[in-house]
């Protein structure tokens, strides 16, 4: 009889500490962690983990006067769009999360969209660029990095009448991002008075832009815009010093996708000079960048770039929303993700517009050596039209 009385003491006791602990906030998470794109997938997750342990370390975020810890729930996507489907369906309907964050190429996201819309689960890009992500009138879809058309209202304008940029020239990959960025481009750079000499698109994964490369030269640009991956157009820069292009002609990275530590290590001085809009470098000068910068800094021994940044950000935000909404219930999640105002490392306040883009700020920033510089800055108000 004391043996069975143990025994039911230990199970009320252990009944008691179950019904205690609060429910963990599942958080899915869909990115590239294998693939062509894996490193810079990594350093995304790298921002997310490093919020998630912000966040835990203080208990985690409030639900009902009680703390629940983040839980983080991540499916490799590799950006194969079908793969990331299966991944963001399993993530909504088996695992039960509260949202997802994800993906990173555009052309995955706006397949998940669908699959958002059919769960009735937010899916929130921190990556993506591609225009139509939040221009299709699916509430369930949120983005937290700039779009193509945002760094192209920013900066368009400069490059053809401060940086002298009037005869353009396009090496992009042909996918949803590529084109999409050069559509916004285009239009932009005629009505600021400059002209498109040459486009040339290009498969993912490409090695060998010599051909593509001496036909741009041929139209005598001034710049050339590359849209693509890091692992893609280090390669073809390379390409471009081996054909002596890179002295006469201004490297241009109009979606901010090269301003990231493995860019600059595979290109060294090749890609001096390199100008162009983002929404985040390390060297921005606010007191939440510095600390952010420290502590990433501290955890991965190199300074963050716009893929951790937006990753971290991504998880506050969230948490915030999570925190409104007093729940982890899908609906109630995206009704309070719309009401964000979040104080962002940019030292501004930011929230969702109408279509449920960030509106943020844009830097004009320029590489030399490895070290960034930071020409000028747009408002979000501006780049949005908001």
């Amino acid at each position: 009889m004391r043996k069975v009385g143990l025994y039911a003491f230990l199970l009320i006791l252990c009944c008691a500490v179950t019904a205690g602990a609060a429910e963990p906030v599942k958080i899915g998470v869909v990115l590239p962690f294998t693939g062509p794109v894996a490193s810079d997938g990594g350093r995304t997750f790298n921002g997310i983990q490093l919020a998630v342990s912000e966040i835990n370390a203080k208990g985690g975020v409030t639900i009902g006067g009680k703390k629940s810890l983040i839980e983080i729930v991540k499916e490799d996507s590799t950006c194969n769009p079908r793969l990331s489907v299966a991944a963001t369906e399993k993530l909504m309907t088996r695992d039960k999360v509260s949202s997802v964050i994800g993906d990173f190429c555009s052309t995955s996201t706006l397949a998940d969209a669908e699959v958002a819309k059919r769960s009735g689960v937010s899916l929130i890009t921190p990556i993506s660029i591609a225009p139509s992500i939040t221009q299709q009138g699916n509430i369930w879809v949120f983005r937290t990095a700039d779009s193509s058309d945002m760094m192209a209202r920013a900066f368009v304008d400069y490059a053809v009448k401060t940086l002298g940029i009037k005869r353009w020239a396009f090496l992009a990959r042909n996918d949803d991002y590529g084109r999409g960025s050069v559509e916004s481009m285009s239009p932009l750079i005629k009505k600021a008075g400059g002209s498109v000499t040459a486009v040339e698109y290009h498969p993912q994964g490409a090695t060998d832009y010599y051909t593509l490369l001496t036909k741009i030269r041929s139209t005598k640009p001034d710049g050339i815009a590359l849209i693509a991956n890091s692992a893609e157009h280090s390669v073809a820069v390379n390409q471009m010093a081996e054909l002596g292009m890179t002295k006469d002609v201004k490297l241009l990275d109009p979606t901010s996708a090269y301003f990231n530590p493995d860019f600059l290590r595979l290109t060294g001085k090749n890609s001096d000079g390199m100008a162009g809009p983002t929404r985040y470098v390390d060297v921005i000068n606010t007191p939440q960048n510095k600390k952010f910068v420290k502590e990433y800094n501290a955890a991965h021994k190199e300074n963050p770039d716009k893929f951790a940044q937006s990753g971290y950000e991504t998880v506050h935000i969230l948490a915030q929303a999570v925190e409104r909404a007093n729940g982890t219930t899908p609906k109630a999640v995206r009704d309070a993700l719309t009401k964000t105002k979040y104080n962002g490392l940019q030292g501004r306040e930011y929230h969702f517009d109408a279509t449920n883009q960030l509106v943020i700020d844009e830097y004009i920033v320029q590489v030399k050596d490895g070290v960034y510089s930071i020409l000028g800055k747009v408002s979000g108000e501006a780049v949005t039209g908001k």
